[in-house]
């Protein structure tokens, strides 16, 4: 049977905020819909000063413990991250099973977690979260019974021994330092065989997955539901001109993701701040897509890739009138229009990838023979690195850029 959530929107009066109270709410119902969860009902509170014991005041307690009994709620989400004390505390006086928000999304990342390395990185951070609440009974026995906020990756239950729990962090901790080197390792034979990157970045849902399918004819999963890329996903894509250069998909983005989240994920998220070029996938029909574009900026800035160039893809304009898209075009008039689902715009997203990879240099390495020799005058003599004669034609070593690279191979095969 699905469970029924309550949602509690708290809005901290003394924080200044690009996000209204009903965005905030807006929000806390996409990510318990995606758990699979009934919502029974909700509220927004807002909040002067923070009560150190239940967060909220005891009173705006009691009468969401009224409202949870009237709907027959059987858990009760704050939108707000509480301490384990407050936590027990709000849990205590409700008398039903009681999330905060972060526990709420690693719920959802373990629900989505299929891959090896997506699966460590969820139980690090699950398990990490969950150890300093493993005090004193009331969190820690309304919870056996299981559903939301127990499930491990897999649909396996969490560990709920402390002594066990840290052993277990510390093994996750060195599996995930091995995942780490073979990555860099990886990033390191792509760089040395010159092969671009280009992550694609977004908030979550915004259509990541559905433009890398779109792009290389892949059938990587994807759905309406929130976070359905945990585990790196990468793709070979061949631009005109048979360029090859390396797709990533990464992790969705998401208002105030919580730090150690970041932390668990950094080995996923390097790949975004290694790539060449960042293509930022921006769901443009969603009415707060201006915040969350100003939210994806401010992680990116947060993992260290702030200064890759980015190309804004403003996706899902199949959702829109043409009148709203042509006054979206004045606001970025270097954005890509397109939709990843119908397949408008792909043309121009490629033409604007490769244009800006054209000035990217790699080695070109071959031998000219004889009757080729005249081909070096296609190169610019300051990015000849090595010439030298040999069997009577030509060893050349160059650095060029895609664009004379490509015209170098039309004339090597005429």
């Amino acid at each position: 049977m699905r469970e029924r959530v309550f949602i509690v929107t708290v809005v901290e009066e003394r924080k200044r905020d690009i996000w209204t109270p009903r965005d905030r709410a807006e929000e806390m119902r996409e990510l318990v819909s995606s758990t699979g969860c009934d919502i029974g009902g909700e509220t927004i509170v807002k909040l002067r000063e923070v009560n150190p014991r239940y967060y909220l005041g005891k009173g705006k307690v009691e009468e969401i413990k009224e409202k949870v009994q009237e709907t027959d709620s059987q858990v009760v989400i704050f939108s707000q991250d509480l301490s384990p004390a407050q936590q027990l505390n709000i849990e205590e006086e409700i008398g039903i099973k009681t999330l905060d928000r972060t526990q709420l999304i690693l719920d959802i990342f373990a629900h989505h977690a299929r891959g090896a390395e997506g699966k460590l990185q969820v139980e690090l951070a699950q398990l990490r979260y969950l150890l300093p609440r493993l005090k004193g009974k009331g969190i820690l026995l309304s919870r056996l019974g299981g559903g939301i906020g127990t499930r491990g990756p897999g649909e396996k239950k969490l560990e709920i021994d402390r002594r066990r729990i840290r052993r277990r962090i510390e093994k996750l901790l060195e599996e995930l330092k091995e995942v780490k080197r073979r990555r860099s390792a990886l990033r390191k034979r792509r760089q040395s065989n010159e092969i671009p990157a280009v992550a694609l970045v977004g908030y979550t849902n915004a259509g990541k997955t559905t433009l890398l399918n779109r792009l290389t004819k892949s059938n990587q999963l994807s759905s309406d539901s929130m976070f359905t890329t945990l585990d790196p996903v990468s793709r070979i894509y061949y631009l005109p001109g048979r360029q090859k250069i390396l797709l990533l998909d990464t992790v969705g983005f998401l208002n105030e993701l919580p730090h150690h989240l970041i932390e668990a994920f950094k080995a996923t998220l390097e790949e975004a701040s290694s790539a060449n070029l960042i293509l930022h996938v921006l769901d443009i029909s969603h009415p707060v897509y201006k915040k969350r574009e100003f939210a994806v900026y401010k992680v990116l800035e947060e993992i260290g890739a702030k200064d890759i160039p980015v190309v804004t893809v403003l996706n899902k304009i199949d959702l829109l009138p043409k009148e709203r898209i042509d006054i979206l075009k004045v606001s970025y008039p270097q954005g890509v229009f397109l939709s990843a689902i119908k397949g408008y715009g792909i043309e121009e997203l490629v033409n604007r990838i490769k244009g800006f990879l054209s000035s990217y240099e790699s080695w070109l390495q071959l031998y000219l023979p004889r009757d080729k020799i005249h081909l070096v005058k296609l190169l610019p003599r300051d990015k000849i690195i090595e010439l030298c004669s040999k069997n009577g034609g030509l060893y050349l070593r160059a650095r060029v850029n895609l664009a004379t690279r490509e015209k170098f191979y039309q004339k090597l095969r005429g």
